[in-house]
């Protein structure tokens, strides 16, 4: 049985518009989008900051090299910053276009790649700088918009 039938016409407000439109667009920008830009540019700064400035902070002091070599550091890092894109490309209609895909994208896939990067014998350092970098610069370019 439909809650309508059960409840009676003239206790349902009539401020409250249909149902049918009341539902958001899912596809519309959303407001969030401006801050999550600046966190996955945020995220991304560290991720560079991480991969270039812990390393040399470790000569000066010893103890930091254990933050440098911690393999956990590197994946909160990745994950955040890929998060982050992602759910710009998801929420906003504006960033669901090249200009911000294509950079987004690549950057993403290299700093994921710079998780694997070993393994194929490859510095870790250079595809995570260069995806945080190209990550940073989409999420600029798009908040400069």
């Amino acid at each position: 049985m439909r809650l309508s039938a059960m409840i009676p016409y003239n206790m349902i407000p009539e401020d409250r518009p249909p149902m049918a439109t009341a539902a958001p667009n899912a596809l519309a920008d959303s407001d969030i989008t401006p801050t999550t830009d600046r966190a996955a540019v945020a995220l991304s700064l560290l991720c560079i900051a991480h991969c270039v400035a812990l390393p040399l902070v470790a000569v000066v002091l010893p103890f930091a090299s254990a933050a440098a070599e911690a393999e956990w550091v590197h994946w909160v890092f990745a994950t955040f910053a890929v998060l982050a894109s992602g759910t710009v490309a998801l929420s906003s209609a504006s960033a669901r276009r090249a200009g911000f895909l294509l950079p987004a994208g690549i950057g993403a896939s290299l700093v994921v790649f710079g998780l694997f990067a070993e393994a194929f014998g490859i510095s870790e350092q250079i595809p995570t700088v260069l995806g945080g970098m190209m990550l940073a610069f989409a999420h600029w370019r798009r908040l400069a918009t």
